[in-house]
């Protein structure tokens, strides 16, 4: 599962999230930070990949008159004020495979990488279409790569949580990011009734006391200021106010930067709980980590579409009639409209294109994903390759995978994808409950 990284700035004593009020009769009495002091964050700089190309670039020839240039999908405008120049140059920005440990969304290639402005470049990025990985947007920030393919993390000149934009000033390019640079892990999570979850303060890279929030110190002075992106570190104490609970269920203090959640013994269908923290920071104001543990009292369903990040998502009881089985999931959980249908016990079942036959199905917003194709030579619709695999039916439950290795999509299943995932789900059976 991709887990998504998360968090939200909320001057509220209760938190709002996905449409979700936890009002205060869902709060439990805060776990206090006892330790006020802390030691030195231990950050190894890591060097990471250098990013492939992940879509269109977009050009403009500026001069010393300045201009402004946009990415090909609207995510990264470029200013350049008038003098920064002193020619014309080739301006170009592509989007590339996102390597930054703690990037959220895709990074961008800035080129020429050989000229330093003379006046300073502002980068704006719009994080609407990644809301749901952006988190505290006050420790949000771009990161730049450098040449020792370690990832800088310089944060913000100004963040904008109504349009949702950030910017930041450079006088350089490079390959550009957004990043978190703190979180809690997980920041989403899917568990059955009685399990319990860790969930960690993690940061990404060094920080003064005046450094937790963007921006940051020394952005006014010449030299740049930031911090190299590592394999993270718990919090330190000193950053950490108390730890909170909106929903169902109860959390265990482990030590500062951890503490273990223990959903409740049963839950009728599902529910979310949201384990907080709260920051202690330079500024004034409320700074919540958030991390999101849904419980499903009917299982779960993880599911990844070509050989992208897994999502788990909780899954709906399978519905059982006669020897047919029927899998999805409630409301549209996981981003679209699953369903799962095979005709039997333990075993494998192939794909079958026949009205109640084996099947798959996955419809989101844009399109829909199925277990059948239309092939280029034989010019009709053919089932997908691959199989449903049972691998357990016991007391009341059902367990399995599915690989669909040329899933059908796109206008009359003319293109091609692999779905794959895993599941757990509960077994209603329509003819006991009937009677």
């Amino acid at each position: 599962m991709k887990v998504q990284l998360n968090s939200l700035y909320i001057f509220l004593t209760c938190a709002t999230l996905g449409g979700i009020l936890f009002g205060t009769s869902c709060k439990r009495a805060p776990i206090k930070n006892e330790e006020e002091s802390g030691t030195e964050i231990a950050i190894t700089p890591l060097a990471r990949p250098i990013g492939s190309v992940k879509g269109q670039a977009s050009s403009k020839t500026i001069g010393p008159a300045g201009g402004v240039l946009s990415s090909a999908d609207g995510q990264l405008k470029i200013s350049i004020p008038a003098g920064a120049l002193t020619e014309e140059k080739l301006i170009l920005v592509q989007p590339i495979e996102q390597t930054n440990i703690a990037g959220i969304g895709l990074s961008y290639r800035l080129t020429p990488h050989n000229v330093i402005f003379k006046k300073a470049v502002t980068l704006t990025f719009d994080w609407k279409a990644i809301t749901d990985q952006v988190g505290l947007p006050q420790t949000l920030g771009f990161a730049y790569q450098q040449g020792d393919q370690v990832w800088k993390y310089v944060g913000a000149s100004t963040t904008d949580t109504v349009h949702k934009t950030i910017s930041y000033e450079t006088t350089h390019f490079s390959d550009w990011s957004l990043m978190n640079r703190l979180s809690l892990e997980p920041y989403e999570a899917s568990i059955e009734p009685g399990q319990t979850q860790s969930v960690r303060a993690l940061i990404y890279t060094q920080t003064k006391w005046d450094d937790l929030l963007t921006p940051l110190t020394g952005a006014d002075q010449a030299t740049e200021p930031g911090y190299p992106v590592g394999t993270p570190a718990a919090l330190p104490r000193k950053f950490i106010d108390s730890w909170e609970l909106a929903g169902p269920g109860k959390i265990v203090k482990t030590d500062a930067s951890t503490v273990t959640y223990q959903a409740p013994a049963s839950v009728n269908g599902s529910a979310t709980a949201v384990v907080n923290l709260k920051l202690k920071a330079p500024r004034a104001g409320t700074y919540l980590l958030l991390s999101n543990i849904h419980i499903s009292g009917n299982g779960w369903i993880e599911l990844s579409i070509a050989g992208g990040g897994t999502v788990k998502f909780p899954a709906s009881s399978a519905a059982k009639s006669g020897n047919t089985y029927l899998l999805s999931n409630p409301e549209n959980e996981g981003g679209g409209y699953f369903l799962l249908r095979w005709n039997g016990g333990v075993g494998s079942y192939k794909y079958e294109i026949s009205n109640g036959g084996n099947h798959f199905h996955f419809q989101t917003s844009k399109t829909t994903y199925m277990s059948r194709y239309v092939d280029n030579i034989v010019k009709d619709l053919v089932p997908s390759g691959g199989q449903i695999q049972i691998t357990k039916i016991d007391k009341g439950w059902v367990e399995g995978m599915f690989n669909v290795p040329n899933a059908g999509y796109g206008p009359m299943l003319l293109d091609i994808t692999s779905a794959s995932g895993r599941f757990r789900a509960k077994v209603y059976n329509t003819a006991t409950h009937a009677r």
